[in-house]
């Protein structure tokens, strides 16, 4: 089965200019072009244009996605925060699974993060899930965020994406315990794509790992300063296993 996956930081809604301006709807035409299947998107929330509340579905309406879910890392007032997963495929089952880190430390700085993991059914005997996160800036937070990711990905033998801002360079050790059971879709093509900043990107904290039961046939990015960050695009090929099967 093949399928078009995504990671896109949005910023909650700040372009990627001077001085940046609150619009959300440049991102959603950044979301557009990209004709995702499937994306995940990172800081979703704060207030929206004429007091929407309900960003994940603002968003997912505007773009043509049927089904949706978010993982609320934390609020501002009343407004939620956090990850957001947009499929063109009804999701059939969502875990949000917090990580809380220095919060009694850093009182005022400090961001909770969530992990937030979906299972997607893309035909009609082939599930597979979808795994995004937007981890914080302090190592040992990037740590702990990724422990709990591969204690998800290895809880199941179901192909899974993992994608998000992980806040660290594609060359970090960080990564490793990822690596180890994962492929680098970048690596795996071979390609050095940079996503941040989005006006003259230099690094990639944005990343999009896949399992052995996934191929990657194409990894790009587009340009825009909807945000400042750059999405992360893949062209991928997903081949069932066992558990995956639709029952």
């Amino acid at each position: 089965m093949k399928l078009k996956a995504a990671t896109y930081n949005i910023a909650a809604g700040l372009s990627g200019d001077l001085p940046r301006r609150k619009n959300y709807f440049n991102a959603l035409n950044v979301i557009d072009s990209l004709g995702a299947d499937i994306i995940a998107l990172n800081e979703v929330g704060k207030k929206l244009p004429q007091s929407i509340t309900e960003y994940t579905e603002f968003i997912a309406q505007r773009c043509g996605y049927k089904y949706y879910s978010f993982g609320n890392a934390v609020s501002f007032g009343k407004y939620p925060y956090g990850n957001a997963i947009l499929s063109k495929f009804p999701i059939v089952d969502t875990k949000i699974v917090s990580v809380k880190k220095y919060i009694h430390i850093f009182p005022g700085i400090y961001e909770p993060r969530c992990i937030l993991s979906s299972e997607i059914n893309i035909s009609s005997n082939l599930i597979i899930r979808i795994i995004s996160t937007h981890l914080g800036l302090f190592p040992d937070e990037q740590r702990l965020g990724l422990s709990k990711v591969t204690q998800l990905i290895t809880s199941s033998d179901l192909p899974t994406v993992f994608m998000g801002d992980l806040n660290t360079d594609k060359n970090s050790k960080i990564l490793n315990p990822v690596k180890a059971v994962l492929k680098d879709a970048c690596e795996t093509r071979g390609v050095t794509l940079n996503t941040y900043p989005s006006i003259m990107p230099r690094i990639r904290p944005d990343h999009i790992f896949v399992s052995k039961n996934i191929s990657v046939a194409d990894v790009f990015t587009v340009c825009g300063r909807a945000s400042d960050h750059l999405p992360l695009a893949a062209e991928l090929e997903v081949f069932p296993s066992s558990s995956s099967k639709k029952h």
